[in-house]
């Protein structure tokens, strides 16, 4: 078989000549040639027919070329012929030279506009029969002309009509249209999905059977209006489900109007707001209310747009028709309401121009996958607004009739909400660590309490019997003192972190409490650091304890000083502010103390840490890590937050958040000590109760000192019992953290049974609720002195006239 390559490209107005012997093909050709007559040499049947497919006005073929299968090629090809093609063909019969029957005759004659030539022949002859034979060809050209001319405004016409029903059928609402007087004459697929009724049995009136009983004389009676007025229809109203469930549905209309205004057409949609209505606090967008115009049952084309239009008008979801060059073809009003963009500005253009960069080579990637099968589950990326803004959208797809037909939901204001959530989350799960972690760190504190408590107490019946000359015994004594006092300080900044400190809480004036800080902080941070106070006196108090909040406040100054190593400015500001939502604060008016610093700043990974107790970045012996885990638990413990921000190489902002308060006292002065000739001076009889043996012992030894006589107990039965069956008790001195029964479940029961004896609790925890707080006439904080021990016993007593007898 020839190579068709090689051949030059057929023409509608040659002719192809073929002859498998001598020249007679070339000699044709020429003579046809010098007639003006443009002409193809093939050099096989195969060659001929690829030329006829390809197009051309006539072919000349010798006799003997349509032997063997030359014959059942050429009948092959002209039965495939269009309808309005009879492609002329003149054969050169081989004459006197050879004979034919008559029925090879008829057979050439058979395979139609066929004329025979028999050889020799003149040129004149051949000239004459392929210039008929040409003509004849143009004149079918013309019919072709004509009749494709007719197929394209059909084809125009179809895929008009496709192109609506795939849309129609694509979206998830139920489309509808009506006559003139209301008679629903047309629904799409998606209301017998819902419905689950038979095609055609909502035709008519038959519609508002499947209303929920209660609402069908509403409905109508809006619909009647709709269609004795033209008003658009809207109402919501309960439509039963295939699954027999009543759902709620937004049903809307709109009239279309001929030129004179008369009524034509009602197009409509429902649309499922089952879950709007049920919970309309969540902020979601409506499935889109796409009211479609369905095909008329006329095939005109200018009523067939019509359709098309209204519904692609109504949508407020983004449609769109994409050409496989990702070129805009079509989109809808939404574009304009929803981006900005109007159909100049996009159509012809490829919509990556408006995509994201960061989302172009995915989405990209889906778009070309939507050639071999649909996107059903909605894939997001960003377009740009006109004014320059990006919004999300989440896509379906499909491919139909050579271009991407696809909707697009707003799912702006969702991705908004789910990144605040994700971000509240985080802030739950760090919240929930810190805690786990203050719960361990309150118990070791508790316990290292009770250690020191025995130590404290063994150190202070020493150093009052040690003899007087013995300086260096008594030198140790007193270095061992301080190192309890440390100990107990570190005690204090783990319970402050897992907020179980006790706190001595008054309305302060923040303001008064910074200026009062100003010689301090300038003193503790030296000269190479500049402090500014941003404090407007108008700003409201807070419920704080101001020594606790001074230690924080220098505490945040120290970091910032360290962490600055050098000149650099530590700024505080003061300011009242609203919170409307966030996961550890209730909404409400708080105090912002922003303290920021021009210092190294934190990567993400140790600003993730920098709560947490026994974290530091600095060196071994340096610090203890609890600074800032002391800040955290105080303000936690005071109702408010503390926020870090950080910056490598820019610095470290942190604020502290406090409820506001107004018409506060400036900030309390330390309660006076009592003085020694104030304490009492008389023995008493005091039952002391702890579950620790050591911390019991120190405390009963310490009260021996002072003179009192003690009773021990080693828990809260025990002392119970003892406070009923023994003689009676001045006071009552117990631990609060014991097994089985608390130190405030017994004053509770002692509270009702001997109301005038006074209870103190001894204990490291703030953590007792203000109601309980009846029950205690006083409190001591472990480790304690005798002296604290004194006014203690002093305070409890207040209310006590006479000592037991």
């Amino acid at each position: 078989m020839s190579d068709p390559a090689a051949l030059p490209a057929a023409r509608d107005h040659a002719a192809i000549v073929y002859a498998p012997r001598g020249r007679d093909a070339q000699v044709a050709a020429d003579v046809l040639h010098r007639h003006g007559i443009e002409t193809l040499v093939a050099r096989s049947m195969e060659e001929v027919r690829q030329q006829m497919l390809a197009g051309v006005g006539a072919a000349v073929l010798a006799e003997e070329g349509l032997h063997y299968d030359g014959f059942r090629l050429l009948e092959q090809q002209l039965a495939e012929q269009a309808p309005w093609s009879d492609l002329p063909i003149v054969v050169l019969t081989n004459g006197g030279r050879m004979s034919r029957t008559l029925a090879e005759t008829e057979r050439l004659r058979s395979l139609g506009n066929v004329v025979l030539l028999p050889r020799p022949l003149h040129a004149d002859e051949l000239v004459h029969a392929v210039k008929s034979a040409l003509r004849a060809r143009e004149r079918q050209y013309e019919t072709r002309g004509h009749l494709e001319e007719l197929e394209r405004r059909q084809k125009r016409l179809r895929a008009s009509d496709r192109r609506f029903q795939a849309i129609a059928n694509f979206i998830d609402q139920m489309v509808w249209s009506t006559l003139p007087d209301g008679y629903h004459d047309y629904y799409n697929d998606r209301w017998y999905e819902f419905t689950g009724v038979p095609v055609g049995s909502t035709d008519g009136d038959a519609w508002n059977g499947i209303f929920h009983p209660d609402d069908q004389e509403r409905a109508w009676a809006r619909w009647r209006h709709s269609l004795a007025t033209g008003e658009p229809y809207e109402i919501e109203y309960r439509l039963r489900h295939r699954s027999g469930e009543y759902r709620w549905v937004l049903g809307k209309a709109k009239a279309e109007r001929n030129s004179a205004g008369a009524i034509t057409r009602w197009y409509g949609t429902c649309t499922d707001i089952h879950d709007q209505v049920l919970a309309r606090e969540m902020l979601a967008r409506s499935r889109t209310a796409l009211e479609e115009a369905v095909r008329q049952r006329t095939e005109q084309l200018e009523t067939a747009l019509a359709e098309r239009e209204a519904a692609w008008a109504m949508a407020v979801d983004l449609l769109v028709v994409v050409d496989p060059d990702t070129r805009f073809s079509a989109i809808n009003p939404a574009w304009t309401t929803l981006l900005g963009w109007s159909p100049e500005d996009l159509i012809g253009r490829p919509f990556p121009e408006i995509t994201h960069p960061d989302d172009l080579e995915e989405t990209l990637v889906k778009f070309r996958s939507v050639f071999d099968e649909p996107l059903v589950d909605p894939y997001e990326f960003r377009l740009r607004h006109k004014d320059g803004s990006y919004r999300y959208f989440a896509w379906t797809a499909q491919f139909n009739n050579g271009a991407v037909f696809a909707t697009g939901r707003d799912m702006t204001q969702q991705r908004l909400q789910a990144e605040a959530l994700a971000a509240t989350e985080a802030a739950l799960r760090q919240s929930q660590k810190l805690e786990t972690i203050g719960q361990l760190t309150g118990g070791v504190a508790h316990d290292f309490n009770n250690l020191l408590m025995a130590i404290r107490s063994s150190l202070d019946l020493l150093e009052k019997r040690l003899p007087g000359d013995d300086a260096k015994l008594g030198a140790l004594l007193r270095n061992a003192v301080k190192a309890t006092e440390r100990g107990a300080s570190l005690t204090q900044r783990m319970l402050a972190f897992a907020r179980k400190q006790e706190l001595d809480v008054r309305p302060t004036s923040i303001v008064d409490l910074l200026e009062g800080m100003r010689d301090l902080l300038e003193r503790s941070l030296g000269p190479q650091i500049a402090v500014t106070i941003h404090a407007p006196r108008d700003v409201a108090d807070a419920m704080v304890d101001p020594n606790q909040l001074e230690m924080a406040v220098l505490n945040l100054a120290v970091n910032a000083r360290d962490a600055m190593n050098g000149p650099g400015r530590l700024d505080f500001h003061l300011e009242e502010v609203d919170v409307e939502s966030a996961p550890d604060l209730a909404p409400g008016r708080y105090l912002s103390l922003r303290v920021q610093d021009t210092g190294s700043g934190m990567d993400a990974a140790t600003l993730a840490q920098a709560l947490e107790p026994f974290f530091t970045t600095k060196g071994v012996g340096k610090g203890t890590g609890l600074g800032l885990s002391m800040v955290h638990g105080l303000v936690h413990q005071l109702g408010g937050a503390l926020r870090l921000e950080s910056t490598v190489g820019e610095g470290t902002t942190a604020t502290i958040l406090l409820p506001a308060i107004r018409a506060a006292a400036a900030p309390g002065q330390p309660a006076s000590p009592i003085s020694r000739e104030d304490a009492v001076r008389r023995r008493l009889r005091i039952l002391t109760v702890d579950d620790d043996a050591l911390v019991l012992f120190g405390t009963a030894a310490l009260l021996e000192d002072l003179g009192h006589e003690v009773v021990e107990a080693g828990c809260g039965e025990e002392a119970l019992e003892l406070a009923r069956t023994s003689d009676p008790f001045d006071l009552v001195i117990t631990d609060q953290a014991m097994p089985n029964m608390t130190g405030l479940q017994l004053a509770e029961v002692l509270h009702e049974e001997q109301p005038d004896l006074p209870v103190i609790l001894a204990s490291g925890y703030a953590e007792i609720e203000e109601g309980a707080l009846r029950l205690i006439a006083a409190r001591l904080e472990k480790p304690f002195t005798d002296e604290a021990l004194r006014r203690a016993i002093a305070k409890a007593l207040d209310s006590v006239c006479e000592p037991a007898q």
